[in-house]
């Protein structure tokens, strides 16, 4: 992978803590959040662990965001972005395949984010998880994440000429979810390869114009 696309990979849970000095604190303290978060959990992890991270005090946090549950928004809205981000800029800079256009490269992202030593799965899924519908906001965030992603792949079908491609991106995403949560249970980042395989056999059903065997 590029260099300069390798930078956006969301870097949510460094291993080293690195430096708070000349950073806004509502930005300190959603690094911290994310960081924590990934790690232990949202519900598990206190306010307390938040703004010691930080570098921050208690006041700060609730000046930004008036509650935890304001931080945790913005930091799930956070994540949800820089990920997008991330998975947008290295399929959209990656070399098409002649028959399934950069489809595959969604996949190879994929084995990319599950082989680092700091993959603790998706973020925005696991807000869902544990809130279940609790929070109107996380609700929000979780569904504008997937509409966007929806969105994503269904250009990706339309250009390569792919025939339903609203059906096929829902297949795919699928395929996206389920990889994010093997490997994280498995430890095995091949199975973000192993989706990317399962694509290809899904895709040549849908292309107008079957790859020739011959």
């Amino acid at each position: 992978m590029d260099h300069t696309l390798s930078l956006l990979l969301p870097t949510y849970a460094p291993e080293t803590e690195g430096s708070a000095s000349n950073r806004d604190a509502g930005d300190a303290l959603i690094t911290a959040a994310i960081w924590l978060f990934c790690r232990n959990g949202i519900k598990n992890t206190g306010v307390e662990k938040i703004i010691s991270r930080a570098g921050v005090s208690k006041m700060t946090l609730y000046n930004r965001f008036s509650t935890k549950e304001g931080l945790v928004a913005a930091a799930v809205e956070k994540e949800a972005q820089q990920w997008r981000d991330w998975l947008f800029s290295y399929v959209n800079g990656g070399e098409a395949d002649p028959h399934y256009g950069r489809i595959p490269l969604v996949f190879t992202a994929l084995f990319e984010w599950f082989s680092r030593k700091d993959y603790f799965g998706c973020l925005i899924m696991k807000a869902a998880i544990e809130f279940e519908g609790e929070s109107p906001e996380i609700t929000r965030i979780f569904n504008a994440h997937k509409t966007a992603m929806n969105g994503f792949l269904v250009d990706l079908c339309e250009d390569v000429g792919l025939r339903e491609s609203n059906v096929l991106a829902s297949m795919l995403m699928t395929l996206i979810d389920g990889s994010i949560i093997k490997s994280l249970l498995a430890k095995d980042p091949r199975f973000g390869l192993e989706a990317g395989a399962m694509a290809k056999i899904i895709l040549d059903s849908f292309l107008i114009v079957p790859i020739s065997t011959e």
